[in-house]
């Protein structure tokens, strides 16, 4: 199973970097721009913090949908057509999924989140909450209820997953007889407008008739304004993640009736207690009331910055993934197997210095979002992350080189810990250059 699954890892990731190359170079040429550094950033970074709580989670939802399948009576056999009707059921699966996230408050407190963006291309596809690997997992629980097995569950998911892209991708327009039943880019634009005629239309993933079939449907007549109505102006993911649940709950707070405060959560986004209106939105507008698009933009030597200092999380979180337990292998897996893989797996996960190295991550990621928002006090918080990497790595390194399956000795963590003493210092001088001695200058100039 888990050979498969890589391969299907692998194969997403050629097809979103493909993508992402090919919409930059686009973009280019029409002139027409699709990506901000701070946005791409924030997608990508929001995708880390759903991957890290998911490293935890996905072992728990395995050992359960191994359970189930194992328990019941029935087995549907595996093969291209039984995987397809799979395909089928996952879509419709998701396609439920997806449209009670927009109808239901708490559930669209964690899809929010992939809405929130003003830009929509490739990278939206990684902007998702760590709330929703919970609700999500608790859809397809359905399907190894019917008899799939795991390993055609898995790669079904994984499917879906990886035709995201596709529809994510800006620069395609109507493409024909397949408008009629598949989802196109043309239809997910739709799903992401915040136009009036648009809302809450078009959710299907990959076919697009249980739209047509279930009154979701709507065509793209131009293209949409995208993002959410009440506007989200912020590049910090752990903002994103939270921001509609502050909503909710400080609505939920205000009205004095028990039941309104209930209804806060499990009504549509549209409803708020007459004692407790809607909070104002968020976007600014010009001086004739339109609505000013959100973009937050950074000097080039300053992007640099942030583009290098994102990356080094980016690697740590890439030697996480790195870290873990691999599942076992095969369709049918006992629910012995299944017993002993989780055992071994949290016994792992849960030892401190892999949740220090996590701890790390998350917070490494909520800095990159205080500096890219401008937060008053980013250089010391940039300070407290660098001293955090020069605790934290050489620690993880010194586990790992106990391990068996990493090649590393003593004497290559040593080597590697001085390479990265060296990389924060010069990062360090960096920074001051860019928040001390350039806000230097330009006072002086001022000042002339």
């Amino acid at each position: 199973m888990v050979s498969v699954l890589k391969l299907m890892f692998t194969a997403g990731l050629v097809v979103a970097l493909t993508l992402i190359v090919i919409e930059l170079i686009v973009s280019k040429i029409k002139g027409k721009r699709v990506y901000t550094l701070a946005d791409t950033l924030t997608n990508l970074s929001s995708g880390m913090i759903e991957r890290s709580f998911d490293v935890f989670c996905a072992v728990g939802f395995f050992f359960l949908f191994n359970y189930i399948y194992q328990m019941v009576p029935w087995k549907i056999p595996a093969n291209p057509l039984t995987w397809f009707i799979a395909l089928l059921v996952t879509d419709f699966l998701a396609y439920w999924h997806h449209r009670l996230s927009h109808e239901i408050n708490f559930l669209w407190a964690a899809h929010i989140v992939h809405h929130q963006s003003e830009e929509l291309n490739v990278t939206t596809v990684f902007r998702v909450s760590f709330f929703a690997v919970l609700n999500r997992a608790l859809f397809f629980v359905w399907m190894p209820l019917m008899g799939f097995d795991p390993i055609t569950i898995a790669t079904t998911i994984m499917f879906l997953g990886i035709y995201q892209f596709l529809t994510h991708y800006r620069f395609v327009g109507k493409l024909g007889f397949l408008e009629k039943f598949m989802t196109t880019p043309s239809h997910h634009r739709v799903h992401h407008s915040r136009n009036e005629k648009y809302l809450d239309k078009n959710y299907a993933h990959i076919f697009i008739f249980w739209d047509k079939l279930l009154g979701t449907f709507k065509e793209e007549e131009e293209e949409p304004d995208y993002g959410i109505t009440s506007g989200f102006e912020s590049s910090n993911p752990f903002k994103a993640q939270f921001s509609y649940w502050k909503n909710l709950f400080t609505r939920a707070k205000k009205t004095k009736n028990l039941k309104n405060k209930v209804k806060v959560f499990v009504k549509d986004p549209t409803y708020t207690p007459e004692d407790s209106p809607h909070l104002p939105h968020e976007y600014k507008t010009d001086e004739k009331g339109n609505r000013i698009r959100y973009r937050n933009l950074f000097s080039l030597e300053e992007s640099a910055y942030i583009l290098l200092s994102v990356l080094t999380t980016f690697s740590f979180f890439f030697l996480l993934t790195k870290l873990i337990v691999p599942k076992p292998e095969g369709a049918d897996i006992s629910i012995e197997q299944a017993t002993r893989y989780v055992e071994e797996a949290y016994e792992f996960l849960l030892q401190p210095f892999v949740l220090i190295f996590v701890g790390l991550i998350l917070l490494s990621i909520y800095i990159h979002g205080l500096y890219m928002d401008r937060n008053k006090n980013a250089f010391l918080f940039e300070l407290v992350r660098y001293a955090s990497i020069l605790i934290v790595v050489p620690m993880v390194l010194r586990h790992m080189a106990e391990m068996d399956k990493f090649n590393l000795t003593l004497t290559d963590v040593e080597a590697i810990t001085n390479g990265v003493f060296a990389f924060v210092l010069v990062m360090f001088l960096w920074l001051v250059k860019i928040k001390v001695l350039n806000k230097s200058v330009v006072k002086k100039h001022k000042i002339a």
